[in-house]
């Protein structure tokens, strides 16, 4: 039963945190116009959050923080790469367009969405360590490597 809600609570923070960043980005963060999104993007974002959770939870905790970011960059551009086909190719939707922006592919994915998914992963990585030990109490205190420095969270 813990498990279950561990992975609800992991897939909302994950839904509701990217269709916050789309309808932000889409709004140009400009006060008082609507920004708009997907549910079929929160389900992205949720699954992109709980694969990063499965990765960080198997791997040892010895790999360098940024090594783990570019992985979480890697998890996320190919979602955003796989649903973007779908979505463009199959329901003739584009949910979101890159092509304006400098070596995309299919105006799906680009270099520059990837930088930001490598940034965001590092946040989605605390945020699930810290979903998992305070809210849950699971596994050791989590720590972080960084350039060879180590940091960790506070205990319980």
């Amino acid at each position: 039963m813990k498990n279950i809600l561990r992975r609800l609570v992991l897939f909302y923070v994950g839904f509701s945190t990217y269709i916050t960043i789309e309808v932000l980005f889409h709004s140009r963060m400009k006060m008082f116009e609507m920004g708009w999104s997907y549910i079929a993007s929160g389900i992205m974002g949720a699954a992109a959050f709980m694969i990063l959770d499965m990765f960080n939870n198997n791997i040892s905790w010895d790999i360098e923080l940024q090594y783990q970011m570019i992985v979480g960059g890697i998890v996320v551009t190919l979602i955003e790469f796989l649903v973007g086909i779908v979505s463009v190719f199959v329901f003739h939707v584009h949910m979101w367009d890159y092509s304006n922006l400098k070596f995309n592919l299919y105006g799906v994915i680009c270099p520059q969405f990837f930088i930001f998914w490598v940034l965001l992963s590092a946040v989605a990585i605390l945020l699930a360590d810290v979903i998992n030990y305070y809210v849950f109490n699971e596994g050791p205190r989590p720590y972080y490597i960084i350039f060879g420095k180590k940091f960790s969270f506070i205990e319980r």
